[in-house]
C-alpha cells in the first residue's frame, strides 16, 4: 500500500532534534537546495506571504523529489488545508491557537476517522492516484500516522488554557511563536519575560507529550541557544533561508568596500 514515511515526524518521535528551513516565497529550487544541504524539513510559508496554491502544490513536488518533508503553514481555513493535504502535504501548521477548541477544529479537518472528519479523497497525489491503494481503510489510519500537525500557541491569552490545549488529542507539536507572543505581551522592552514564558510554555508541553517547535533566527549564539531549548525538550527548529543570504550578503559586500579602500589606499 502507498504511503510516504514522514522522515521529520519518525525522527522526532525518536527523540531526536530536526533543523527545516522556512520558505516565504514560491521556489522550488530553494526547496531542493534545502534538501541537499540537509535540512529535515522545509515550511512553506503561505500564513505571511502570497503564494497561489499551484505554486505551493510545485514546491511540494520539489520536497518529495529530494525525500524531504514538506510542511505547508497556513491560516485556518478547512478548504485550503484539505487541498494542501490532498497534494501531498506531510506537515500542516496552523497559527493562532489560543484554547483547546481551535485544536480540536484543526484535528477535525486534518485527521480521517475516528480522530477526525477530513472529506475522504485517496484519487490524487497524496494517495498516489489510487494505484497500488488496495485497502482504502489502511490507507486512511497510514495517512493519520504519517501525517504531522503542527498548532502554533503565539498569544499570551493561550497560557490561561495551556492544559487544556496540550491535553487535545491528534495534534503532534506546538508551534512558539516569539514575536506575536512578544506583541500580545505590550512589547516589553528587550523582549523582558518573553523568553521566560517560551521555557514555560515548552517545559510543560514536553511533560504532556508534545513536540516544541521554535524558529531561530541566526544571530551569534543560535546553537547555544538552540541547545538550551533541546535541554528542556523541543525538537523542532526552523530557521529562514533568508537570514543565510542576509548575513552573508552583508559581510561581502562590507569584506568588499574594505579590500577596495585597502586597494586605493596602496596606489596612493
Amino acid at each position: 500500500m502507498y504511503m510516504r514515511t514522514n522522515k521529520t515526524k519518525a525522527k522526532i518521535a525518536a527523540n531526536q532534534s530536526v533543523v527545516g528551513a522556512g520558505i516565504a516565497f514560491p521556489s522550488p529550487d530553494l526547496v531542493e537546495l534545502c534538501a541537499v544541504v540537509g535540512f529535515d524539513f522545509i515550511t512553506i510559508d503561505a500564513e505571511h506571504e502570497a503564494m497561489s496554491e499551484e505554486q505551493i502544490i510545485h514546491m511540494i513536488r520539489a520536497a518529495e523529489s529530494h525525500d524531504i518533508t514538506p510542511i505547508v503553514r497556513l491560516p485556518r481555513d478547512p478548504d485550503v488545508i484539505l487541498h494542501f493535504l490532498n497534494a501531498g502535504a506531510q506537515g500542516i501548521h496552523v497559527p493562532r491557537c489560543t484554547n483547546a477548541d481551535d485544536l480540536r477544529e484543526l484535528v477535525k479537518w486534518t485527521r480521517f476517522h475516528p480522530q477526525g472528519e477530513r472529506t475522504f479523497y485517496n484519487r490524487g497525489r497524496s494517495g498516489n492516484f489510487s494505484v497500488g491503494v488496495t485497502d482504502t481503510a489502511e490507507w486512511a489510519r497510514a495517512a493519520n500516522k504519517e501525517l504531522l500537525v503542527i498548532a502554533m500557541v503565539e498569544e499570551i491569552k493561550a497560557l490561561d488554557n495551556l492544559d487544556e490545549i496540550l491535553a487535545v488529542p491528534g495534534v503532534d507539536a506546538i508551534h512558539l511563536g516569539h514575536m506575536d507572543l512578544w506583541q500580545s505581551m505590550g512589547m516589553p522592552p528587550d523582549m523582558k519575560g518573553v523568553f521566560e514564558v517560551i521555557a514555560e510554555i515548552a517545559r510543560r508541553g514536553k511533560a504532556a507529550g508534545r513536540h516544541i517547535s521554535h524558529t531561530m533566527r541566526l544571530t551569534d549564539d543560535v546553537i547555544e541557544r538552540m541547545g538550551d531549548y533541546m535541554k528542556i525538550g523541543s525538537r523542532l527548529f526552523t530557521v529562514s533561508p533568508l537570514d543565510f543570504l542576509r548575513q552573508g550578503g552583508v559581510k561581502l559586500m562590507k569584506d568588499a568596500h574594505d579590500v577596495e579602500k585597502r586597494v586605493l589606499a596602496q596606489k596612493k
